[in-house]
């Protein structure tokens, strides 16, 4: 009778982990397993138990983003996403021996493709702020003090300061050091580049720091002019009358100008993807010719010094007195040719 309660015993303790085995090597304390993120930077923190390994390497979809030193009980670091589901996998070493493993998968949604625009089955949102993060406060302030609202006016700044004023701008956020990464791209939104946060996330609202919506409703609080002059016009690209203005716009930096998800050609056919090859400029005037193509891009712009020829040298993407959203002030696709065919 013992020797059955040894070995019941025994099993028993075989079956129950130890204290630091390898499921607590590491814990991630952000983001949970099937999150949705909408925009292509991702914040991570990492829980590693002391000692327990000397390198973790980050992995997303099979390609090496991050090396990670611990020396810390704490990593907080950011990783790209791409559109879609990310597989991100996470490996702790320890000399030349791995210690530890996990996976978590995080989908961007995106409203440029519909493939992108829903989430698969399991998959949903988690408000950071919405939940308690105690865990993070002995080294991040979470609530927001006075300096993360400051003037979006550029002007407001002198001209010979303003690189010290943008980083003096982040030396007092509080939001800057979990969310720099959102700014580390060549073009920055004015709000953001002065770390005025709170300009555009309100506090009070649900979920806490969310942007009002429409989107265009916190836009044109600053981008009055460009409201007034684009609401003049008779005809209206699809996503402006939505309101949606980060469906082509990042709000808060880009590799782009003007803030493009994409750049101009790219983000155009992401919707009208029957249009990349130039066919519709010349097929009512070409026919039975055989030559049914005109540059959409890759060439100089004719009309713009310096930039190449894309949709948006002939096309405005927010509104125009032309029912084909036409920049140039002409009227018939014809006098539209000769503005640079003038031979």
């Amino acid at each position: 009778m013992i020797k059955i309660l040894f070995y019941i015993a025994m099993i028993i303790i075989s079956l129950c982990p130890a204290a630091g085995a390898d499921q607590s090597i590491i814990t991630v304390n952000y983001p949970p397993d099937k999150t949705v993120m909408e925009f292509g930077v991702l914040g991570m923190s990492l829980k590693v138990l002391q000692d327990s390994s000397d390198l973790i390497e980050i992995t997303l979809n099979g390609v090496q983003k991050k090396i990670i030193y611990p020396d810390t009980e704490f990593e907080c670091f950011s990783v790209p996403l791409f559109v879609g589901v990310n597989d991100i996998h996470i490996i702790a070493s320890k000399g030349n021996s791995k210690v530890y493993e996990t996976s978590i998968s995080v989908f961007r949604r995106s409203e440029l493709s519909s493939e992108y625009t829903s989430p698969p089955p399991g998959f949903s949102k988690n408000y950071f702020h919405m939940e308690d993060r105690s865990i993070c406060t002995p080294c991040h302030t979470l609530k927001p003090g006075m300096f993360d609202r400051k003037p979006v006016d550029i002007s407001a700044f002198p001209q010979k300061n303003l690189k010290d004023e943008i980083k003096n701008a982040a030396a007092t956020s509080t939001c800057y050091s979990c969310h720099k990464a959102l700014t580390a791209f060549p073009f920055v939104h004015g709000t953001s580049s002065v770390w005025s946060c709170l300009s555009c996330h309100e506090p009070g609202a649900f979920p806490k720091y969310s942007v009002s919506k429409p989107d265009a409703r916190m836009c044109y609080t600053c981008h009055i002019k460009q409201k007034e002059k684009w609401e003049a016009r008779k005809y209206f690209h699809g996503p402006f009358t939505t309101g949606k203005c980060a469906i082509c716009h990042n709000p808060h930096a880009s590799d782009y100008p003007f803030n493009l998800m994409k750049s101009t050609w790219d983000l155009c056919v992401s919707c009208h993807i029957e249009k990349g090859s130039g066919r519709h400029i010349l097929e009512r005037y070409m026919i039975g010719s055989g030559t049914l193509f005109h540059p959409t891009r890759g060439v100089l712009d004719p009309l713009r010094e310096g930039k190449e020829l894309t949709c948006a040298s002939c096309h405005n993407s927010h509104s125009s007195d032309s029912p084909k959203l036409w920049r140039l002030n002409v009227g018939s696709g014809f006098a539209l040719c000769k503005k640079c065919h003038t031979g």
